[in-house]
């Protein structure tokens, strides 16, 4: 039997979040493992390929990649409130134990958009025990409070805040079929593969289709993604690097790009800029994995 020492003090009522390792098996005893997160309104699953590419260079050197739904999110359960960042955080170490992850695990945290700031709360949870992750990684993560951008930039550059109003205001209706969804989808302005990508998110119901999100609940958590600051934790010892989509530079804002090259020329971060949108693993597989490679030797 497996001993495991506590990853955290105290006890929540909460179903642990829904997780699945990258290659399909759970490993019998999970020594070095890198935790991938998604950003709102994503699922576990949009890790599916990047982490099947990582782990053929990584899984000989014994890592392994555990994938998780937020809550409200995916599979996963909405939980009780408070709904925010730091709740999200004891989600994620609620489920490591349940994965099977030893406490003196060797941990590489990574997290888009909002998973980001998720993985910044566990890196700040972790170091409060004196065990802080080996590298965070947050990948076009706005540590700060992200740019606000005028409604019509918002709605060309199909920005995560648009595309939540969008999906704010579908919340609750019913579509005959998974098609009329997504015509819906774009009818309000997303491009169709945005719409496609959020047409993937849907029950089943008498009358046809609906999106799965408990949108309450989401609404909450990225307000929470806006409002908080976590600049804090890369003037301290913890090692992080952040990805910049080079294409997405106007939603941090120019504080948080001079905070970020201030930050970077006093040594404390490692930043690379890839040359894509927003969402990084899409448009630059290939730049992604050789930036965060080199953390798992």
């Amino acid at each position: 039997m497996q001993h495991f020492k506590p990853w955290r003090c105290g006890t929540r009522g909460f179903a642990v979040l829904s997780y699945s390792w990258a290659g399909g098996q759970r490993p019998e005893e999970a020594q070095k493992v890198c935790v991938m997160m998604h950003g709102i309104l994503g699922s576990k699953s949009n890790w599916n390929t990047p982490s099947r590419h990582l782990l053929k260079s990584i899984g000989p050197q014994g890592w392994r990649i555990l994938q998780l739904d937020h809550r409200a999110h995916g599979r996963s359960p909405a939980g009780s409130p408070p709904h925010n960042l730091d709740a999200c955080a004891l989600d994620v170490l609620d489920t490591l134990k349940e994965a099977g992850v030893r406490r003196d695990a060797e941990l590489i945290v990574c997290g888009h958009s909002f998973g980001g700031k998720v993985a910044l709360a566990v890196l700040e949870a972790l170091q409060a025990q004196g065990t802080p992750p080996r590298k965070t990684w947050i990948f076009d993560s706005v540590p700060g409070c992200p740019a606000a951008l005028p409604a019509e930039e918002e709605r060309r550059e199909q920005s995560v805040g648009f595309v939540f109003k969008v999906v704010q205001s579908t919340s609750g209706q019913q579509f005959a079929e998974r098609a009329d969804l997504v015509r819906h989808l774009q009818s309000h302005g997303l491009s169709q593969p945005l719409a496609e990508w959020i047409a993937q998110s849907v029950r089943s119901t008498p009358e046809g289709f609906e999106l799965s999100y408990d949108i309450d609940v989401v609404g909450q958590l990225y307000a929470a993604y806006q409002g908080k600051d976590m600049w804090h934790l890369f003037k301290g010892p913890a090692d992080i690097g952040v990805v910049v989509a080079g294409k997405n530079r106007h939603a941090w804002g120019e504080e948080n790009l001079k905070q970020l090259e201030s930050l970077q020329e006093e040594g404390h971060i490692q930043v690379v800029t890839l040359k894509a949108g927003h969402n990084v693993h899409v448009d630059d597989l290939p730049g992604l994995l050789k930036a965060i490679q080199p953390s798992f030797n």
